[in-house]
């Protein structure tokens, strides 16, 4: 009778702590560009329209920006990413359900 070996494989890796800096914060929101980066979930639309509005009328957000991901599960695209880096000063994102 043959012996067979059992190989045994973990798929773990030590996790790699993340060296990004934290993005400036800004002092005030009037006059700013706010964007909004919808992930799909059930009333997170909702969540960050009434958001937006409440930014614009008390703290004077100027224009607003609305973004929607393809799907909750998935991270952003890098196309709606850079849009909105390059046309907002600050961006909201929001989970609903």
């Amino acid at each position: 009778m043959a012996v067979s070996t059992v190989r045994v494989l973990v798929p773990v890796a030590a996790p790699r702590p993340h060296q990004l800096p934290l993005a400036p914060r800004l002092r005030e929101l009037r006059g700013k560009r706010l964007g909004l980066l919808d992930n799909t979930k059930p009333n997170a639309d909702v969540l960050l329209h009434h958001l937006a509005a409440l930014l614009c009328r008390h703290d004077g957000v100027n224009t607003v920006v609305h973004r929607r991901k393809a799907h909750a599960a998935t991270g952003a695209d890098e196309t709606t990413l850079a849009e909105l880096a390059a046309a907002c000063d600050a961006v909201l994102l929001a989970s609903g359900d």
